[in-house]
This record gives structure tokens, sequence and C-alpha cells, in this order.
């Protein structure tokens, strides 16, 4: 169904791939006295694959919405491209697995120490620096798509986004560079590898000890190296933004 939305046309147009999924697109028509004028087609990152049709277009729809208000703020169009960044290939859904239930013994009652025992200092870190990432993404975003505008309409308005989503937003508006982007997905991969591991067999469903030591020491660390040399460009690129006063 097209979308009329601020003098574009939104068509979703989201692809099918090999094995079923779809990769979401959106068609993009912009109307001018009459005369439509076609725009290239905006594509998520293969990682961003829906299980259907309707999911793949919804989130092209949210994308492209997103683009044509950088176009709006900033008064000219970013370049539209399929963003390709290191592995991003598509993957074969997991197959279903059968979870049997299992009751923690009383010894395992979660609190604040039990809890970092469990996540170990490895995760915390991890999870710290994905947090902050995340963050500093959606403020990059915002602030290139606002121009000298408010930037908390903006921050609404991607922040519901998926992190590889804004990611790839921000590479296409030239908020971050692809360099700084591919550290970010690498984080944001250890992070799911991390949370969504199948649990070690005889541990309770929610220890992750088992994921966290299957990932070599020197691995990891260069992983959050990679993550806190992200960090630190986007926060020097946003104070060097930040306007004075």
């Amino acid at each position: 169904m097209d979308i009329p939305y601020k003098g574009y046309t939104i068509i979703p147009n989201s692809e099918r791939q090999p094995d079923g999924r779809w990769l979401p697109v959106a068609d993009l028509e912009a109307s001018s006295r009459g005369v439509v004028t076609p725009k290239p087609p905006l594509r998520a990152l293969p990682r961003e694959i829906k299980a259907t049709r309707a999911d793949a277009d919804a989130l092209a729809v949210k994308m492209a919405k997103a683009w044509i208000e950088a176009i709006e703020r900033q008064g000219d169009e970013p370049q539209v491209e399929e963003v390709r960044l290191p592995d991003a290939r598509v993957k074969a859904p997991p197959r279903a697995r059968r979870v049997e239930a299992e009751q923690p013994a009383a010894t395992d009652a979660l609190d604040w120490p039990r809890l970092h025992e469990i996540i170990g200092d490895r995760l915390t870190r991890l999870l710290a620096i994905h947090s902050l990432l995340d963050r500093l993404v959606t403020l990059a975003l915002a602030r290139k798509l606002s121009g000298a505008g408010d930037v908390e309409p903006m921050l609404h308005a991607t922040a519901s986004l998926p992190l590889s989503s804004r990611v790839a937003l921000a590479v296409t508006a030239n908020a971050i560079p692809a360099a700084t982007a591919e550290s970010i997905l690498e984080i944001d991969s250890a992070r799911h590898r991390f949370v969504h591991a199948k649990p070690t067999r005889g541990k309770p469903a929610w220890d992750l000890g088992g994921a966290i030591d299957s990932v070599p020491q020197d691995t990891h660390d260069r992983t959050l190296r990679k993550g806190l040399e992200a960090a630190q460009g986007l926060m020097a690129a946003l104070r060097t933004a930040a306007p004075e006063g």
C-alpha cells in the first residue's frame, strides 16, 4: 500500500530472500507540481531480515520516514543506497528447540551480588559499552537529521528503531564513519551471541557462563577495545559539533 508522507510516496517493496525471509526495502517517489520523480530504494541491513513481509514492510516504512525527515531538516537529500557492512550475511533461522523448564535451587536465588557473579566482569563490560554506543548512535543520528533544529523530536523518532537500523541510517546520512559502524555492529553481535546463547547442559537457562567462556579472552578484549575506540570517536565528534554557549 502506497503511503503519502511529506511530499513523498513511500512504497513498501520488501524483497524475499532465498531462505524465505524478507529484507525490508522501500521505494520512494517525490511529487513536485504534478511530476513524480522516482528515488533509489532504501534498503535495511541484511541482518534486519524479517520472518514475514508485513514485518519487513513495517520496518521499511519507518526507515523511509526517518530518511524523509533528514531531507526536511537538512534541506538536501542524503544519498540513498544499500549499506553493506561486514558480517551482514543472510543466515537461515535457527531450528526451534524444546526448552525444558528448570527450577533454580534456593541457593540460586537472584540478588545483585549473585547476578554479578553469574554475568561476570567480561559480560558486564560488554553490556556497558553496548549501552553507551546505543545512546551515542542515537544522538549522532538525531543531531545529523535535525540539522540546526531541535534534536529532541528526532531522538524520539529514531530511538525505537533497532540499533543496526540506526547504524545503517547513520552511515547513509554521513552521521558516523563506516569503520565506526563496523565496530558498533561487532559489539552488537557479541551481545546477542552471549545473551541468546544456548545454556550449558545441566545449568539453569539463565546461566551465561558457558557462552562467555566459549569466546577466547583475546577475541573478547579486541572487540571491547574496538567498541571503546568507537565510543571515544563518537563522543569527540559530538563535542565538536555541539553548539557553543
